[in-house]
């Protein structure tokens, strides 16, 4: 390739710049959205409710627990959302006391994250 590179080049012809486009597993959190849990701890299987703004309006909001989905909802017509009911995964039951773990919301290509501390 580095030849016929070299040829274009000779006779003038300039080739566009390539394009690149970077994928990634996980989002980065948008600076314009928010997300809050309360409470900040608790079980595995505890109940624990969300708010949050900054979203799109009216777009599903997508709730993980490490990953894993834990529940989504609809936010309002100014992109917020508040007292959203999710359950700590049950899985998690066996890590230790005091883990952090991370619950996320994301809508399209806008992702909050907030942390959460595993208790007993």
């Amino acid at each position: 390739m580095a030849v016929l590179l070299a040829g274009c080049a000779a006779q003038g012809t300039a080739l566009p710049p390539p394009v690149v486009a970077a994928l990634s597993s996980t989002a980065a959190p948008s600076p314009a959205a928010q997300l809050a849990a309360l409470p900040v701890a608790g079980p595995a299987g505890g109940e624990v409710r969300l708010g949050g703004d900054g979203f799109p309006a009216h777009g599903r909001v997508v709730f993980t627990f490490h990953g894993q989905p834990v529940g989504d909802v609809t936010a309002d017509a100014v992109g917020r959302f508040a007292g959203v009911p999710v359950r700590v995964p049950d899985a998690f039951r066996d890590s230790a006391p005091g883990t952090q773990f991370t619950i996320g919301a994301t809508s399209g290509p806008v992702y909050a994250e907030t942390p959460f501390v595993l208790t007993r």
